[in-house]
């Protein structure tokens, strides 16, 4: 009976911390602030460790065990100090919502001698390469104490011979599991996370690939065509970048392109959107911007490449010039499907027409 209802424990810790923890990732961080995060954290952890507590087995009258102290540790373990506190004050109060006797006094004095230690076992052992070990240790100093608490409170020595070696390893066994589901879901979220950015993220320049600026693109001038805002695009290309690699090799060609990614970030709006579509050719997507505008930031571009030196080796700098063209929906381009095309052709038209240049053509003459 105390094994399959401790068993029921560690079936609730573990589904409902899998559960936590996807909304933490997928809806949490992305909305709320860290702070706020943490706070709720602790308050999950409290609400687990109460839901475990309800689950609890009952040893006499007023006293019941179960795993109370695992969201505790598992907290302390991954996050930090104060969801840890935050979690084990609701622990305790829920406590005593059962009652005000010796049992729930034990009970405190457990949480918080617990939490005391685990915060010492933390501060001296722990470390992100020695996470199991860490909770080993932490496993072991609870049930050391539990076993000296629960056998002053009951004091029946056939119940704790039963009890005592019981609760030792289905402790061991669910602490054990919570933390390793923890750290194996926190491992494989990051490499998710990872992976994720490097699919949307061009590798050479840090800007957007060619990918994300089709997803992009097209929610953006979704947004525009519903809202009536003026959208601007714009294409840049290198002048004459074969020649760069031809004369100065690859690796320099790569500096040269890194540096203009940084160019057109520190040149444009903070939410205007940079991407690099492939070789020597960007874009940039200028939300709410009309076309004088656009022209206007394509020409500040323009010019602080022509006047920017790009260092290619410890002693050798070369200088470049790029071609932008610019169209604009609905001044320039009649439909919003003909922006990217008219881009296309305006900077075709600026290469024609010699180079280092700014053109917007307007959907008429295309």
């Amino acid at each position: 009976m105390i094994v399959s209802e401790f068993f029921v424990n560690i079936c609730i810790l573990i589904a409902l911390l899998f559960s936590y923890l996807q909304v933490r990732w997928n809806k949490l961080d992305i909305f709320l602030s860290k702070k706020t995060v943490l706070i709720i954290d602790g308050i999950a952890g409290g609400i687990l460790g109460n839901i475990v507590m309800y689950y609890s087995i009952q040893v006499t009258a007023q006293t019941f065990v179960d795993l109370r102290h695992i969201p505790v540790l598992v907290l302390l373990l991954f996050i930090g100090l104060k969801p840890a506190v935050i979690s084990s004050l609701l622990v305790i109060a829920g406590r005593f919502v059962y009652g005000f006797n010796y049992s729930s006094l034990g009970a405190f004095i457990l949480m918080v001698i617990l939490l005391a230690g685990f915060c010492f076992i933390r501060r001296k052992w722990g470390n992100e390469e020695q996470i199991f070990k860490t909770a080993i240790y932490m496993l072991a100093f609870s049930n050391v104490v539990f076993s000296i608490i629960i056998a002053i409170l009951v004091q029946d020595w056939e119940t704790l011979q039963i009890l005592l070696p019981t609760y030792w390893i289905l402790s061991f066994l669910g602490g054990s599991l919570a933390v390793y589901l923890v750290d194996y879901l926190r491992t494989s979220h990051y490499l998710f996370k990872t992976y994720e950015e490097q699919s949307s993220i061009d590798f050479l320049t840090g800007l957007n690939n060619v990918r994300q600026f089709d997803a992009l693109w097209n929610r953006t001038l979704n947004g525009a065509v519903e809202n009536k805002e003026s959208l601007s695009l714009l294409m840049v290309d290198v002048d004459h970048f074969k020649h760069v690699n031809d004369t100065y090799g690859h690796p320099a060609g790569d500096m040269v392109l890194q540096q203009l990614g940084q160019i057109l970030k520190d040149k444009t709006r903070s939410f205007d959107i940079v991407s690099r579509n492939g070789g020597e050719e960007f874009s940039i997507i200028l939300p709410d911007c009309p076309n004088a505008r656009a022209f206007e930031i394509a020409e500040r571009i323009r010019l602080a490449v022509k006047d920017h030196p790009f260092p290619i080796s410890n002693k050798e700098t070369i200088y470049i010039t790029v071609s932008i063209g610019v169209s604009t929906y609905p001044e320039k381009a009649a439909k919003a499907e003909q922006i990217i095309k008219l881009a296309d052709q305006s900077l075709y038209k600026a290469k024609q027409a010699g180079r280092n240049r700014t053109v917007s053509l307007t959907s008429e003459l295309i």
